[in-house]
């Protein structure tokens, strides 16, 4: 941390006010931070409040302090920069210390504030005495360089396990690689591409080969003291609960592996601009998307396709016979054009009560297919369609608003979400025709770690509700405990760890357990298994012949 520039005029006035600088600088840091390289996340901490506090004096920009402890703590947050678990050891980046300006080299101890000049010298404060420096050159000079590193990085292979299993084994990879470089002391730039390898073997489905490349986060950010204005790919990730954040509405959905991802590695960079203000505790952040990216599918053949034309099932509408020929023959058409549409979000952070209020008009990443008016005018009649049967991929836009809440107590830590939203696509059972009704979403939630371990539990309520929609095939209301029960063991080498979630007016259930060996952390093995069940019309029902025993390795460099 570094001492206040001091300006006075008078020598003995600056005698005074270095003394009283060097007194800052020796000052300790909170109890809660581990060492002068990490930091112990409390609870009632967020990114906000860690940045403020660990960043080099108050001079620095709060935005760069937080981009920097996000992207090189992905460990420590859960889906999005909102969510930062209590108890995750923060590491604290080099560009945060190498934000301050002071003086001294590392081999020296001395605290040591400085002040400028008009003649350009800088005037050194060390303990009351006065020294004056010339100006290195180099010092006003600007050196940018690259620093490349492989933010995310898997490996795992699959082997399913049912009799009726769709295909016998599946391997996946992922590398996620990143060029950062800061153009000057306010603007930097970032580059991003990742690549994802796919292959399914056996079983009823066509064996399946994809190699597929994307972009991720690529953008040019101005970072003022508290201002922060970003252009280009990237990720929105709004709301304060884990796994489905109802207020997260301008991400782009990654559903190419359903949900056996963690939430952050389910969402895909979209093109945006990004304007973010910073005062005390406060946070507004506005985005604007130009172009509409609609969720990243997999492959039609892939067994988490949500189109299962084998079977001629649809994910969420209940078994239907008679449209399983339509659907087995249908083409898919996908409509993606057009713009994303945007919101505003407004936090408040800090003591007591944290809390954000949001405004959005967005389109559903998610698809929603509807039978093409020929094939809907033959089933109910009940002929033939005389064409090729088409489901077309809508993503209607929506008005939403909502907000967030957190609140620490003790060793814990609750959560609740909700949002409103004006248009849910639905499909009336009349005449089978799309229609769209109101909705509500809500999660509440609580994090922490009981017994005064190392054991973290977050469990989650949630509900999903249309509103007054009529006679439809979807469900109208659903309810959901979803949660992590996470606990290293053997001085931290192993980590074991459970995520679930179950249905509660409906039989659907999703539980993931997982072993991990972590003692070269970022790097991890793992072997898991994913386990689906449910009724009909449920993802668990959809999907629960792709139980699958797993095996792989995540990391970073």
């Amino acid at each position: 941390m570094r001492a206040p520039i001091v300006h006075e005029a008078h020598p003995q006035g600056r005698r005074c006010a270095a003394i009283l600088a060097a007194l800052l600088v020796l000052a300790p840091l909170p109890a809660a931070a581990a060492s002068a390289d990490s930091y112990t996340v409390q609870s009632g901490d967020n990114l906000s409040v860690v940045a403020n506090r660990l960043r080099p004096d108050p001079s620095s920009s709060l935005p760069r302090t937080m981009e920097a402890l996000y992207a090189h703590n992905p460990h420590a947050f859960s889906g999005g920069p909102e969510n930062l678990k209590v108890g995750a050891v923060l590491q604290i980046p080099d560009t945060v210390g190498q934000q301050a300006t002071a003086v001294s080299t590392p081999t020296q101890s001395r605290a040591v504030a400085t002040a400028s000049t008009d003649d350009g010298a800088r005037r050194a404060f060390v303990f009351g005495e006065e020294q004056e420096e010339d100006a290195d050159p180099q010092d006003e000079a600007f050196a940018p360089a690259w620093d490349i590193r492989v933010d995310d990085a898997a490996i795992e292979l699959g082997a399913l396990g049912t009799s009726d299993r769709p295909v016998d084994y599946v391997q996946y990879g992922r590398g996620v690689v990143s060029a950062r470089r800061d153009l000057n002391e306010a603007w930097d730039l970032r580059l991003g591409a990742r690549l994802d390898v796919r292959l399914q073997q056996g079983g009823d489905r066509p064996d399946l080969a994809r190699v597929r490349g994307d972009y991720d986060e690529t953008y040019l950010r101005y970072n003022g003291d508290r201002l922060r204005f970003t252009a280009g790919a990237q990720k929105i990730l709004w709301g304060r609960v884990d796994e489905i954040p109802p207020t997260d509405r301008l991400a782009t959905r990654d559903l190419t592996r359903f949900a056996l991802d963690d939430l952050a590695d389910r969402r895909r960079a979209s093109p945006a601009l990004r304007l973010e203000w910073f005062q005390g505790p406060w946070h507004a952040d506005m985005v604007f998307l130009p172009l509409f990216r609609a969720a990243e599918l997999p492959h039609r053949d892939s067994l988490w396709h949500p189109v299962d034309r084998t079977r001629g099932r649809l994910l969420g509408v209940p078994d239907q016979p008679g449209l399983a020929p339509l659907i087995r023959a249908a083409e898919v058409d996908d409509d993606v054009s057009g713009t994303g549409g945007g919101g505003v979000r407004l936090a408040r952070t800090g003591r007591g009560i944290d809390f954000a209020l949001t405004a959005q008009r967005a389109r559903h990443s998610e698809p929603y297919y509807r039978l093409d008016d020929a094939t809907r005018q033959a089933v109910l009649a009940g002929t033939t369609p005389e064409s090729t049967p088409v489901l077309e991929a809508v993503h209607p836009r929506t008005w939403v608003l909502g907000g967030d809440a957190a609140l620490a107590t003790g060793a814990w830590t609750w959560r609740a979400e909700a949002a409103w939203l004006s248009d849910v696509p639905v499909t009336r059972s009349n005449d089978l025709a799309m229609d769209t009704a109101r909705g509500l979403d809500w999660v509440v939630g609580l994090e922490g770690f009981p017994g005064d371990g190392d054991f973290r539990m977050t469990t989650q309520l949630a509900g999903q509700h249309l509103l007054n929609a009529g006679d439809i095939l979807d469900n109208r209301d659903a309810y959901f405990l979803t949660g992590e029960l996470e606990s290293p063991f053997r001085d931290h080498a192993w980590r074991a760890r459970l995520r679930y979630s179950v249905g509660l007016d409906q039989r659907d259930i999703y539980l993931n357990p997982e072993l991990a060996w972590i003692a070269r952390e970022p790097m991890e093995f793992y072997i898991g298994l994913h386990w689906l069940d449910g009724r009909e019309g449920t993802a668990g029902g959809f999907y629960r012949d792709n139980r699958m025993l797993v095996t792989g390795w995540r990391g970073q460099f």
